[in-house]
């Protein structure tokens, strides 16, 4: 799995956790390529959180993948999926619950983030610099 060359770049992909790992690999790759090697293992993680949340959380695991350069060098995660549901950050979980951190990790390893309702339903979204 390979993502294409600046300022960005999509792939369609279904969110099973099978494929995770390849998913993972690209994001770091594409990271890489642009000299932005120090946001992959940030930005790996908040990706697999995220496509995680789509597997559990919507009626499909089909979704869109974007990766985009900002001004100023940051970079930009973006998933698509056809849920109009949006995340909830809610209270962090006691360390006995199985659930619950994936939003607290993402809020924890990005500059921001956040959830915009789409017309084919939503887009996560979390931004590094």
């Amino acid at each position: 799995m390979t993502l294409e060359s600046p300022p960005g770049t999509a792939m369609r992909l279904s969110a099973e956790p099978a494929r995770l790992g390849a998913v993972r690999e690209a994001v770091c790759d594409q990271l890489r390529a642009w000299g932005r090697g120090d946001l992959a293992e940030a930005a790996a993680l908040c990706v697999t959180e995220i496509l995680a949340n789509v597997h559990r959380h919507t009626g499909s695991p089909d979704c869109e993948l974007t990766l985009s350069r900002l001004p100023g060098e940051g970079v930009r995660a973006a998933v698509s999926d056809g849920s109009r549901a949006l995340p909830v950050l809610g209270p962090l979980p006691d360390w006995t619950a199985e659930r619950g951190r994936g939003l607290h990790l993402i809020a924890a390893a990005a500059y921001r983030w956040g959830a915009t309702l789409t017309p084919e339903g939503k887009q996560v979204w979390v931004e590094w610099r």
